[in-house]
């Protein structure tokens, strides 16, 4: 699942994934607000964390500044 293109632009998937994880979230809160399995939010969230879009703290998941500039806030 490739959420972050080669081109840099996300998918709508990990767009959305970002504005929810504005606020921190579990990746069960993630699947639930996004309507996915979680396995598919958390295959999100580790491409997100890869593009330093993301961080997990325990059992959390953040936005970070990067994530946050690209969703506009």
């Amino acid at each position: 699942m490739a959420c972050v293109k080669p081109n840099g632009e996300l998918t709508p998937a990990a767009l959305e994934v970002l504005v929810r994880i504005a606020s921190s979230a579990t990746d069960k809160e993630v699947a639930d607000a996004v309507a996915r399995p979680v396995h598919q939010a958390r295959a999100i969230l580790r491409e997100l964390i890869k593009a330093d879009m993301a961080a997990r703290d325990g059992e959390l998941y953040r936005i970070t500044p990067t994530g946050r500039a690209r969703i506009g806030g």
